[in-house]
Formats: structure tokens, C-alpha cells, sequence
């Protein structure tokens, strides 16, 4: 049996080493970056993992983050484009998606998909080596997860914690516990200070394995079809295209490039496809629609002292007051981090930030992308359409305010020097709050939901229940565009869990491997 997998980050790096565990499989990972076999040759600023790499491994993508368009310039949308994907390049935070996420997936029609589906692959993929003993908890699996004690945090965060403690929020040492609220610790996946993306862990271990061939520096132009049985992929290596065929495909190339490479494939929506005279595979109008992110909008002060202890350390996990029905809608997180690695140009007059950021971690609003050209080589129109519900504004400017008044009050003013925005007058005035926050709010990189999981019946469903894409044969998809919603916990070790089930259904004996192809 062979499989390609086209993306090498968090869903394709954890299939493509489950599969390969097999020696009868056959894997070919193509990834669209440099691929960096050696642990010692990986650049510094991939290795680090307590500041976010947005430039150099880059896909260089612009989004408009507001409708209509004209209202606000287009922003960097920052796509990991290396072998371990955007797990490559992100804030290395290890947190789970929650119970209440994972049931309203089942909610919808989702019967495979319910927590006590998912919590074994949660389980699989971790080696948690603060809480690897416990029942929900994995202490065997590739991606190491552990808390920062509080030695090393910086003070300023510290003293964040105790504001949240102070102003009643219990306390938590176990964000990814279910049920989980409150404040503490940041779980991280970290190897000592190297981001233990998909290249250091899950792959570091398949890619001596005979078959496993991971084709770095290849972008994937369409999946080649013989009438909807998807039968290999067309590849743009060094300005030349090379046609690649296996028994399998499985796109893993994210929320962007996945529909990308669909529409352009002839897989999507009718009247995208029409405008840009693609013939179509199979019509498929949720391809590219329900893009979803977390926006966040800082508070963001300069601190009297330098500290040697960077990157997000501490995090307050608590509902709204306009949730609705909604648990644990919104996040703080307690930084010490460059602005420039959060898509914010700032002039911090040689001083250390300490943001603190407000975090939408259930968005009601939702995007969407389309084709700008049927020319592979040229990037999707992005319309991420953050705060476009009314409810997701009001959130954020409680918690703004909530973030403000923790850093006006001691004893957290007492670690800074100065806060650069918002000011005192924007945070008390309700319609200079909304403006704050629609001219900031900004991408938390966590892309998903555009060929979303769905019941039979359901029109926008791009994949079924096992991940296949409706319509076709012989095409699956694993990562982040098939999440119904954006998961509280981030999006990264839920990645992970989409890879680790794929691999599961497609890890299947000779005899059950008609039935999965016909799915």
C-alpha cells in the first residue's frame, strides 16, 4: 500500500509515522519548505520555541481581517512552509481541546467524534511530564508537554497570576485537564528549548524508517484524478512539474493550502470553480467556506527590568458574561514576547513587553477563502472576517478591560514602566473601544475549519466521519480545515489527534483495505 501525504506539519508529520510503523506501507511526505534532518543543522530561530518564527519559513500570505475589505489594509497571515509545518514556527503551547469543543463537534452529527472517541488519541500523542500518571494523561507519546515552574517566569508574570487569584479565579496547575478553568501554568511542547514541532519528535523518529521518503522543497500544483478516484499529485520541484502516483492521498497541507490545492484540483465550490474555468471534479460548496481563527487584541506594556525568561508562561481560562452558552469563551495569556512576532510593528524603546493577551477562544464569526487565480503558483484571496458578530466584539472589550484594569493595579503596574495601548480613555469609552479593537485584533495563527467534518446530508460537509472527502475515492484529509469549530485549547496537539485517527482508520489490514478505499 502507498500513501502520499501532501504538508508536513502537526496532522501529516503524526500520520505519516503511524503509518510507516507498518513496514508493508509505503509513504511519501511532500512538504512545500526545507527539510532539516539533522537536529544540529535546524536554524535558531525554528529551535526556538519561546518566540514565534513569522519570517524565513514563511508562506508569505496576506488576509483581510475585516469586511469590507477597504476597511483595513491586508495583514501577514503566517503559514509555517517547512518540513513540521507551522508546528515549526508557533508558540509551542500544548493545550488540548476541551470536552465542551469535541462534544459540540458530536453535536452536529459528528458520531465519531465524541470526547471518549478522541481522548485515547490525546492520550497517545503526549508524554506529559508533569501529569503523565493520571487517567486523562499520556506519558509514552512522541510530544513532550510540561509546565514552566515559576521560577521561571519573569516577575511581571507572576504578578499576573496573582491579579487573576486576587480578583477571584481559582487556581489551575492543569490547563489540559478536563473541565479545566481558571488560572496557571501554560502547557508547553518543548524539547529542553527546541519547539518540538513535528520534525524533532514524531518525525525524528519514522525518517530512518525504509518507507518513509520525505520530498522537501516540492509544492503540490493540483491531486491528479482518473474521473473522482484521486490516483497521485502534480509537484513543482525547481520550476519543473513531476507527476506522483500512490494508492493514496492524503492532503495535510493546513486550512489554507488543503482547500487551495482542492479548488485548484477541480474539488470546491461551483461557482468558484466556473469563475475561474477550472472543469470540475466534484462540486463541493463548503471547500474554502467556515474559516475560523481565534482573534486577539492586546494589552501591551514595556517593564522596568530586563528578564531572561520570554514566551507565554501563565494563562487565565474563564467564561464571559456574554457567552451565552458558552464555557470558557476567552483567554488571557500572560507574555513576555517581541511584538513583532504577533504581527504588531512597535517601537518598544529598547524595553521588554509584557503583553497581556485577550484571546477569543470560541469566535462566533467566520471567514472564508476563494481563489485569486488558477495559477497554483498564486496565493488564495483570505477573508478571515474577524469580529464580525456583535457578541464576539462585546467579549473582547470586557477582557480588554478586564486585562487593563489587571495592569493599571498592582501588583502587576508595580513591574511596568508604561503602557503603550490601549489608554486609560479608549478602555472607558464603548465606541473607541470597538475601534481599538476592530483596527487591532489580529490572527492567533490558528487557521481551521474550511473542509469541515459532516453527517451524510449535509451540504457543506467536505469530509465524512473518517476524514474522507466526499465525493471522490482515494482522497483524505488531516489537519486543522476539517475541525467543525476552532477548539478552545488552540489547535496544534488537536492537529496531532486528526493525524493520530486518520492514521488509525487508514492502518488497516489487506483484507479491510477495499473497504477503506471506498470510502
Amino acid at each position: 500500500m502507498t500513501t502520499i501525504i501532501v504538508g508536513a506539519g502537526s496532522g501529516g508529520g503524526a500520520l505519516a509515522a503511524r503509518l510507516t510503523e507498518d513496514p508493508d506501507h509505503e509513504v511519501t511526505l511532500i512538504e512545500a519548505g526545507p527539510d532539516y534532518p539533522i537536529a544540529e543543522d535546524v536554524p535558531a530561530p525554528v529551535q526556538d520555541a519561546y518566540e514565534m518564527s513569522v519570517e524565513g519559513f514563511d508562506w508569505g500570505l496576506q488576509a483581510y481581517f475585516l469586511e469590507p475589505p477597504e476597511s483595513r489594509d491586508p495583514q501577514p497571515y503566517p503559514r509555517g512552509r517547512i518540513v513540521g509545518g507551522s508546528s515549526a514556527v508557533n508558540a509551542a503551547i500544548a493545550q488540548r481541546a476541551t470536552v465542551e469543543d469535541i462534544e459540540s463537534w458530536k453535536s452536529d452529527g459528528n458520531t465519531e467524534w465524541g470526547w471518549q472517541d478522541v481522548e485515547p488519541f490525546f492520550k497517545r500523542l503526549e508524554n506529559d511530564l508533569d501529569f503523565g500518571e493520571r487517567p486523562a494523561h499520556g506519558a509514552e507519546g512522541p510530544v513532550p508537554v510540561f509546565r514552566h515552574p515559576r521560577e521561571q517566569w519573569a516577575p511581571a508574570v507572576r504578578a499576573f497570576e496573582q491579579a487573576c487569584l486576587d480578583r477571584g479565579f481559582p487556581a489551575c496547575e492543569d490547563l489540559n485537564e478536563p473541565g479545566a478553568t481558571g488560572v496557571g501554568p501554560v502547557p508547553r511542547n518543548q524539547v529542553g528549548v527546541i519547539r518540538a514541532s513535528s520534525l524533532v519528535t514524531y518525525l525524528a523518529e519514522a525518517r530512518d524508517r525504509p518507507n518513509l521518503t520525505i520530498m522537501p522543497d516540492a509544492t503540490v500544483a493540483r491531486v491528479l484524478f482518473e474521473g473522482t478516484r484521486a490516483v497521485g499529485v502534480e509537484v513543482d520541484r525547481g520550476g519543473e512539474l513531476e507527476q506522483h502516483f500512490a494508492d493514496r492521498i492524503v492532503l495535510a497541507a493546513g486550512a489554507v493550502h488543503t482547500p487551495h490545492i482542492l479548488m485548484l484540483s477541480g474539488v470546491g465550490p461551483e461557482d468558484v470553480l466556473a469563475a475561474q474555468g477550472i472543469t470540475p471534479v466534484v462540486v463541493s460548496e463548503g471547500v474554502g467556506r467556515n474559516l475560523q481563527d481565534h482573534p486577539f487584541v492586546p494589552v501591551l506594556t514595556l517593564m522596568k527590568e530586563r528578564t531572561e525568561h520570554v514566551g507565554v508562561r501563565a494563562e487565565l481560562k474563564f467564561t464571559t458574561k456574554d457567552a451565552g452558552e458558552l464555557v470558557d469563551d476567552m483567554m488571557i495569556f500572560g507574555s513576555v514576547l517581541d511584538p513583532a512576532t504577533m504581527n504588531m510593528d512597535v517601537d518598544t524603546k529598547g524595553k521588554m513587553a509584557l503583553i497581556l493577551v485577550a484571546l477569543l477562544a470560541k469566535p462566533r464569526s467566520i471567514g472564508w477563502l476563494t481563489l485569486s487565480s488558477p495559477d497554483y503558483k498564486v496565493q488564495p484571496e483570505l477573508h478571515v472576517n474577524l469580529s464580525s458578530d456583535p457578541t464576539d466584539v462585546t467579549r473582547l472589550k470586557e477582557t480588554v478591560r478586564l486585562a487593563f484594569e489587571i495592569a493599571t493595579s498592582s501588583p502587576v503596574k508595580d513591574e511596568i514602566d508604561e503602557i503603550l495601548f490601549p489608554d486609560a480613555d479608549t478602555v472607558n469609552d464603548d465606541e473607541k473601544l470597538e475601534a481599538f479593537i476592530r483596527s487591532i485584533s489580529n490572527t492567533s495563527y490558528h487557521g481551521s475549519c474550511t473542509c469541515r467534518i459532516g453527517p451524510d446530508g449535509d451540504p457543506l460537509a467536505v469530509v465524512d466521519q473518517h476524514l474522507a472527502v466526499r465525493g471522490t475515492e482515494n482522497l483524505w484529509i488531516a489537519d486543522a480545515s476539517v475541525m467543525v469549530r476552532v477548539p478552545t485549547g488552540l489547535t496544534n496537539l488537536t492537529s496531532y489527534m486528526i493525524g493520530e485517527r486518520l492514521a488509525g482508520w487508514l492502518s488497516t489490514t489487506a483484507g479491510d483495505r477495499e473497504e477503506v478505499a471506498s470510502r
